[in-house]
């Protein structure tokens, strides 16, 4: 008969999350991912696979919490230029909030990208593309709406936006004021005008 998980996924999932942003992908041992889930290496093989199956399992659960907060803090106006202050501000409440290692998982693992296969480096690019993407749309909806100039390039300015996000995720995590950061979130409103 076969035992039943007496763990919650989610937890486990979120656990292992907050190990792998802090310590890298390569960083990050079996022992570590035992530690903070409080599961055996064969409990976490047996329900997730290999450490890249987890690490992707671990990239899905980010985009459905963290990623997803921001894009909903950017929906909670109907403002493009209101939504976008939110969605940046929302972008430093990530890097500096206490629970978090700072930075961001998926900007850090693209830097060490090196460290990934095929496989995981397509994921980390699928989800800079979606992120990119996402802004892309808002961005053409507004301009659509006339809320913006209907000639406003919408795919190079949610690249830039996309671009500034992850700098001011990799500057967080160097230890960059958050007061320095905070002004570059209305200097990007410019690129609105």
């Amino acid at each position: 008969m076969a035992r039943t998980k007496e763990f919650d996924e989610r937890q486990v999932l979120l656990a292992a999350m907050l190990v792998f942003w802090d310590k890298g992908y390569e960083g990050t041992s079996i022992n570590d991912l035992e530690q903070a889930t409080g599961l055996r290496r064969t409990s976490l093989y047996n329900t997730f696979g290999n450490k890249r199956a987890l690490f992707e399992r671990v990239l899905a659960c980010y985009k459905e919490s963290i990623m997803a907060s921001l894009f909903t803090a950017m929906d909670s106006t109907q403002d493009i230029r209101e939504g976008t202050r939110r969605l940046l501000n929302a972008t430093l409440d990530v890097n500096y909030a206490e629970q978090n290692p700072g930075g961001c998982l998926v900007v850090l693992s693209v830097l060490e990208s090196g460290q990934h296969d095929t496989e995981s480096r397509a994921s980390l690019e699928r989800t800079m593309q979606e992120l990119r993407q996402g802004l892309r749309q808002r961005i053409a909806r507004a301009c659509q709406r006339g809320e913006l100039p209907a000639n406003l390039d919408a795919t190079a300015t949610a690249t830039t936006i996309a671009t500034i996000m992850s700098g001011m995720m990799v500057l967080g995590k160097a230890n960059f004021p958050r007061t320095a950061l905070k002004k570059t979130v209305n200097q990007v409103l410019e690129l609105f005008d």
